[in-house]
């Protein structure tokens, strides 16, 4: 992975910190930019300073709102989430979406080559870009303020560590960047080291941004997620008690990656479509009709013209915010950890959101007979509640690991109408692009 470091730092918000002071207050740049000739001339020393420090702190939060929806997509491609289509004439050789829908790890690491790797580069920048942020705001922030913006980036960095241990299939490299702006390559991480990595980073956020409850809640419902993954239920559920219910965290995303063309508009295009039953195990989001997951009509397969097609509720690429936690998940959270302590509280955890947290309210459930039926209905719960932030392979990978499930009765599987369903159960990195810069990276992922 080739490293752009200091220089990705937004011109603009440099060129504000060199000659802005914080606005405490408002907790963001001042405006105007910096009249010089050639603003790429920008040294450490001219933004060795409170408004520097706040340019680098805007510049990760920033890496965070362009990124997490593309990367969500990644997610809503290996799992049932979306599905794929495409023209009859479109080739997919050297479709690397194509190959991760199919959950074909050789095919999409031999479509991307040595020359990128997407989803692991995309969550490693937003990741380093913290490195760069917080020794700035260390030494230059106000006391007023300091602990906020640690928080918010310790945040931001435990949540990237937290999604690629979600996402990425064991093996995987992290890397980071020293004091010097220089990269430091790491070696092959498993799941549950990036797991402590991301609890121990998310503690810090909790500890910086005491003052903050955005942040601090944040903080709170990332660890609860991450608890859910190392199978301490009970913590889980304590971590995220004091979330309010009706509290969101979301991104400023400057457009919608998650709006799809209608086909009259997109005659030669590559389409993803709302998933509905997709390989066998897949959850029904079209057919069910649930207004958690709005969709319209899209068009008829290209495969076959008897198959109804149908995209998500989104009707354009404006900017949007994406939810990155929320108090619903937060009961989601504690719905599960009571499920796993036998307490029936589980369901009326969930027939209480169901009926307060979306309008109009949505019918009770009724609690299955068998523990596997009620585990299956949680997680359909949050498929739906949680649908395109993310989640959803996070979920399907606990559901395996946790619960003991076979891959091939949780993940999609068997034939579908672009091909054969392979059997990666996590989003693999690109082993020549890794080893081509990182000399500690010398094999692929170490499990499917």
């Amino acid at each position: 992975m080739t490293f752009s470091l200091f220089p990705r730092v937004s011109r603009q918000l440099v060129a504000r910190a060199v000659v802005c002071t914080i606005a405490v207050a408002a907790l963001t740049a001042c405006g105007g930019l910096l009249d010089v000739s050639d603003p790429t001339l920008i040294r450490d020393q001219d933004i060795a300073n409170a408004g520097g420090a706040n340019a680098r702190r805007l510049n990760a939060s920033d890496y965070l709102n362009q990124n997490v929806a593309t990367l969500a997509m990644d997610v809503a491609k290996i799992t049932d989430e979306w599905m794929y289509d495409a023209p009859s004439t479109v080739s997919n050789t050297g479709n690397g979406d194509y190959m991760l829908n199919r959950r074909d790890s050789e095919g999409y690491e031999a479509d991307f080559g040595n020359y990128a790797d997407p989803h692991l580069a995309g969550w490693d920048r937003i990741y380093y870009q913290t490195s760069i942020a917080i020794p700035a705001v260390r030494a230059y922030s106000p006391d007023s303020v300091r602990g906020d913006f640690l928080g918010q980036l310790y945040g931001i960095r435990g949540y990237a560590v937290l999604q690629l241990a979600e996402d990425m299939c064991p093996g995987f490299p992290l890397n980071d960047v020293g004091a010097d702006n220089r990269p430091l390559y790491g070696g092959p991480v498993g799941t549950d080291s990036a797991l402590a990595l991301a609890s121990a980073v998310l503690d810090s956020a909790v500890k910086y941004a005491s003052d903050s409850a955005r942040f601090v809640t944040l903080a709170r419902v990332a660890k609860g997620r991450l608890l859910l993954d190392q199978g301490d239920y009970t913590a889980a559920a304590a971590v995220v008690a004091p979330v309010q219910t009706s509290w969101v965290y979301q991104t400023e995303s400057p457009y919608n990656p998650f709006y799809m063309n209608p086909r009259s508009a997109c005659s030669g295009c590559l389409f993803f479509a709302v998933g509905e039953q997709k390989g066998v195990n897949g959850l029904p989001f079209v057919s069910a009709h649930d207004p958690r997951v709005p969709t319209q009509f899209l068009g008829v397969r290209n495969s076959n013209r008897a198959d109804t097609l149908y995209r998500t509720g989104y009707t354009s690429r404006n900017p949007f915010a994406m939810t990155l936690a929320s108090g619903v998940e937060a009961r989601l959270i504690e719905a599960e950890a009571a499920l796993h302590a036998n307490d029936p509280n589980w369901l009326t955890i969930l027939n209480t959101l169901r009926a307060t947290a979306i309008t109009p309210a949505l019918a009770p459930l009724s609690a299955p007979a068998t523990t596997a039926a009620q585990v299956d209905l949680l997680y359909r719960e949050r498929a739906f509640w949680l649908y395109l932030t993310g989640r959803r392979l996070g979920d399907l990978r606990r559901l395996v690991k946790n619960y003991g499930r076979d891959p091939d009765t949780v993940f999609p599987t068997g034939p579908s109408p672009v091909g054969t369903y392979g059997t990666a159960t996590a989003i693999p990195f690109v082993l020549a692009a890794e080893a081509k810069a990182n000399a500690k990276i010398t094999t692929g992922c170490t499990a499917r």
